[in-house]
């Protein structure tokens, strides 16, 4: 029987290899959300499509045809909304329920398969990956026991969506070192902006923090701030509009939707206009190259190389891209992983001995 994990959050992504292993099912991953098609999942067929952790709305084309299942850190219905656990370490919680629900219209509301308990001690990535062992056991029971979801019950409590900007320490509603302590935990997780403090020109990023009596014990870094032209007048956007000018591609959007201080982005100026750009969006591993763009007037004149040229100096790691010409990435010992369902390529680049060197 096929299934379908659908996750946008790394540390889901070998949790469809272990249900193969435990199940004898087969199950499909999908991280993209351009991937996740009526198409692709017609051509699946699947029983479940399982959404671990998810960070866009599903389409009602996907969960009007397929059998979705969701797990939101909540004991709906209160907690409907996002940010479930910034939301719930705020309030004082210390422990919650994960919630199995399947996917309806309504955000949240979709009637429940099961529910479990889940401890909130630690930072957000252990929380995740203790959260990612249970909803694993909550998927193996859903498959083997086919529960018939049951309407909610209670007064339903919404929980509003953190955006980037409140990650501001300063801006925080903090009294006390528990405060300090509880803020920066809920935050400390690959893929979230970390707790922040903005000073003189830079950026100071706190994690890893511990509570030890009357301190508080964590790692910092400082990077200098990058600021990103305003959506309206920048001439990123300008540069990105020309080269991308076909909706509904909104290459800046998602740039900005993805973008933190210390990313790597350079840009190419003349006369004070911008005319070309790369964007490298970091991960744990190294980074994925998000953006390439050059001017329509100054292509053939090999800026492009010198800026692919400058990221891969500058940023040692691997680099990770999806591209539909390959041979220019090639020339700069990027390899094919795999083909997209799109056509387009997955490539990577490891950095060579010397280089790490």
């Amino acid at each position: 029987m096929n299934h379908v994990i659908a996750t946008s959050r790394p540390w889901n992504e070998i949790m469809a290899r272990r249900l193969e292993e435990k199940t004898g099912h087969r199950f499909q991953l999908i991280t993209r959300k351009e991937d996740l098609t009526p198409e692709r999942l017609a051509e699946i067929a699947p029983r479940y499509v399982f959404f671990p952790h998810w960070s866009y709305l599903i389409p009602d084309a996907i969960h009007s045809a397929h059998e979705c299942v969701v797990f939101h850190m909540t004991d709906l219905p209160y907690g409907r909304g996002g940010s479930p656990l910034q939301n719930l370490i705020q309030r004082g919680h210390q422990e919650t329920m994960l919630s199995a629900l399947r996917c309806v219209a309504e955000l949240d509301a979709g009637p429940i398969y099961l529910k479990r308990p889940l401890c909130l001690e630690g930072a957000a990535s252990e929380i995740f990956l203790r959260a990612a062992g249970t909803i694993e056991s909550m998927i193996e029971n859903i498959i083997r026991d086919e529960p018939q979801p049951k309407p909610q019950v209670g007064e339903p409590v919404p929980f509003r969506r953190r955006t980037a900007v409140e990650s501001d320490v300063a801006q925080a509603p903090i009294q006390d070192l528990n405060d300090f302590f509880d803020f920066i935990r809920m935050l400390d997780a690959e893929g979230y902006p970390r707790a922040f403090i903005d000073l003189h020109g830079h950026r100071m990023e706190l994690s890893r923090v511990q509570l030890e009596q009357d301190r508080l014990i964590g790692t910092f870094v400082i990077h200098r701030q990058h600021i990103i032209p305003d959506k309206n007048g920048g001439g990123i956007k300008m540069l990105l509009d020309r080269c991308y000018p076909k909706p509904p591609r909104d290459v800046f959007q998602r740039m900005l939707d993805l973008y933190k201080p210390s990313d790597p982005l350079y840009t190419l100026e003349l006369n004070g206009h911008i005319i070309g750009m790369v964007y490298c969006a970091r991960h744990s591993k190294g980074g994925h190259l998000e953006s390439l763009a050059i001017d329509p007037e100054y292509r053939g004149l090999g800026l492009a190389n010198r800026l692919v040229e400058t990221l891969i100096q500058d940023n040692p790691g691997a680099i990770t891209l999806t591209t539909r010409i390959p041979e220019f990435f090639v020339y700069h010992d990027f390899r094919d992983v795999h083909r997209m369902p799109d056509g387009s390529l997955f490539m990577v680049r490891m950095p060579t001995e010397q280089e790490t060197g």
